[in-house]
């Protein structure tokens, strides 16, 4: 039982831990390769797949990095708790009286968990929430709201879904509304967002993207970098009524009165990012703008329809980071803001916006030692006939 236990070792997990660049080794000295890995008896041959695997995901590496500029952490694994709100906003714009309603959510603070490798930074919600604040005013927002960033030495990828229920109309106060509450609550309106975007980096070898929103390297000079990407975005909204209430109606034309629409969005960005770095302290900006062709398509409450033509698009990728990172600690804010706008004016048009914006302290765990145990007791080093072992 215990050999059948370590033929099936998912050892593939260890790949999460050490997907980055390795010290290098010296070129002069012939170095080992998987077929130095013993294969002779039914038993080796057995366990030389997953002894091929370890060998490929913890061979040493030579760093791909200017280690002037970047520290590299390759065998640690980032833990963070942030402390974040997440956000979507909407416009309706009726080009026809120049006018808008701004749909917000009333928005809370959620404490997670955030993990990181090398490459990938997923942040879970523990379910704690505060500041859940003026429900009587704006309503009650509920929201599922995940995002993955992929970020690699190269490349850089952000992939989010939103699903917002409940928003207040924040520009009320702009109008003549009756009664006494400062803003119109549509807690019918629902709204939901799928958006990704990449994002080369072309001076990968100095600026790491990963210092100050993955954490799993440290920036130590100044730097900066050219991005040049492409992005996919896809809204659709829907409300029980029109978005253009009984309040509203005199002030918009009736084209406007949607009450179910979706938008689709592809482009083109490039802008540029800069680290500043001074005793371990840093700030981090970059504003990508990109340009594209969005589609829209909605239905108003008088069940007439509307599809546009692909029409030209912008949006607006604004990233900016402040800490201090010591080294195995680290603490700091960070915020990420989109903004996408269409240029048709023909009819009534939807502007929208996503972001996050998070507090966060975080510690990088030393994993080496433990990793080795068990991989020693797994026999999947220093094994006998190991091409790396040391006697």
């Amino acid at each position: 039982m215990k050999q059948i236990c370590k033929i099936i070792v998912p050892v593939f997990a260890f790949i999460f831990i050490h997907s980055g660049q390795m010290k290098g080794q010296n070129p002069e000295q012939p170095q080992p390769t998987i077929w130095d890995i013993p294969h002779h008896t039914a038993w080796e041959k057995l366990m030389w797949i997953h002894r091929t695997v370890t060998f490929i995901v913890i061979k040493d590496r030579k760093p791909l990095v200017d280690t002037a500029y970047v520290k590299l952490y390759p065998k640690r694994f980032t833990v963070t708790v942030p402390v974040s709100a997440r956000l979507m906003y909407f416009n309706l714009i009726d080009w026809q009286t120049n006018r808008r309603l701004q749909f917000s959510p009333n928005y809370r603070y959620d404490v997670g968990i955030g993990l990181s490798s090398r490459w990938a930074t997923f942040v879970a919600n523990t379910g704690i929430t505060f500041y859940n604040a003026h429900k009587s005013e704006r309503g009650v927002t509920k929201y599922s709201d995940l995002q993955l960033n992929l970020y690699g030495k190269r490349v850089t990828s952000d992939i989010s879904y939103q699903n917002y229920h409940g928003f207040y109309v924040g520009n009320t106060p702009k109008y003549d509304y009756p009664g006494s509450a400062k803003y119109e609550i549509r807690g019918d309106v629902k709204a939901t967002l799928f958006a990704t975007s990449t994002y080369y980096i072309f001076n990968f070898k100095k600026f790491s993207y990963r210092s100050a929103f993955a954490f799993t390297e440290q920036q130590k000079k100044s730097a900066g970098s050219f991005l040049l990407g492409g992005y996919y975005t896809l809204f659709g909204m829907k409300a029980d009524s029109s978005l253009v209430s009984t309040a509203f109606a005199p002030y918009f034309d009736p084209k406007s009165h949607i009450i179910e629409g979706s938008s689709q969005t592809f482009g083109l960005n490039a802008g540029y990012i800069y680290t500043f770095v001074k005793n371990k302290f840093y700030i981090t900006t970059s504003i990508v703008p990109g340009i594209g062709l969005e589609q829209e398509h909605y239905e108003r409450s008088d069940s007439s329809t509307y599809r546009s033509p692909f029409n030209p698009s912008g949006k607006l990728s604004l990233r900016l980071g402040f800490g201090y990172d010591h080294g195995n600690y680290f603490i700091g804010t960070n915020g990420m803001y989109d903004y996408f706008w269409a240029f048709d004016k023909s009819n009534a048009t939807f502007n929208y916006s996503t972001g996050k914006f998070r507090v966060f302290i975080g510690y990088r765990f030393n994993f080496l030692k433990a990793e080795k145990r068990i991989l020693r007791k797994l026999s999947l080093i220093d094994y006998p006939g190991d091409p790396r072992r040391k006697d």
